[in-house]
This record gives C-alpha cells, structure tokens and sequence, in this order.
C-alpha cells in the first residue's frame, strides 16, 4: 500500500486542529472528516462526517475523487440526488458514496492538489458551489 504521503498530510491537518483521521477499512484507506459544515436549510444539520477514499497508489500520483456521506441525512426534506451510490458499513456506521467530481479541465493534480483541498473541493458539494453540483 503506497499511503505514507497521506498518512503524513492527515497527521498534518490533525495536528492543524482539523477533526480529521486516517481509517483503513480492511485494505481501503480513508480519511475520516468530522463537522465538515453544511447550511441549514437545505440540510437537516449543520455539518457532516464525511468519508474520503484514498487510492492506495495515492502516492504514486493516483487523484482523489468523490465521498462518502454519513448516513441518516436529510436535504430538502428528502434525498440529494447526488447522493445516489454505494453505502458500506464503517466502524459501525453508515456511509453512502456521493457522486461529486471534479470539473472537466479542474480535476484532482499531483503536486497542487492534497488531501486538504480535496475535503475543501467536498465541502462544496454541501454549499451547492460548481456546476458539478447541478440537482439535476
């Protein structure tokens, strides 16, 4: 598993103060983010855990993409459509995968891009920010 450059940008933000931490799922690393901030309406609350992925040839330049959200949720008193993949049990919760990606000619790069600003980039999913985001 090629996961020590996220492991030391996780321990990073820790330290920083942001409630954030590494969980590895059998072999699936993810960043486990608590009260990422979310408004209220249209949310049922104002901030989620969020789960996010980590490649395991992340350091190997392999981007990150999307989230999981926590489960129960509410958005408008129903379901986000986006909302809309594969949930799985972690540490005795769970988590639904949302479909939020980059934009075409902005996605994840090494280099620029970290986990840091990949949680910013999933943040605004809950602030309706970038066409990606469209309810439709």
């Amino acid at each position: 598993m090629q996961i020590a450059r996220a492991k030391s940008e996780i321990e990073q933000l820790a330290a920083g103060g942001m409630g954030v931490e590494l969980v590895i799922e059998g072999a699936q690393p993810f960043a486990l983010v608590g009260g990422v901030g979310a408004p209220v309406p249209p949310w049922d609350r104002a901030d989620y855990d969020i789960l996010v992925a980590i490649p395991v040839a992340y350091d190997l330049g392999t981007p990150l993409d999307g989230f999981y959200i926590s489960l129960p949720y509410r958005y408008e008193n129903g379901e986000h459509n986006r909302v809309n993949g594969q949930a799985v049990s972690i540490r005795q919760r769970q988590w639904r995968a949302v479909s939020w990606h980059y934009p075409d000619g902005n996605e994840f790069r090494r280099g620029v891009d970290n986990i840091e600003s990949h949680i910013v980039h999933c943040r605004g999913f809950f602030l309706a920010r970038g066409a990606v985001n469209a309810k439709n």
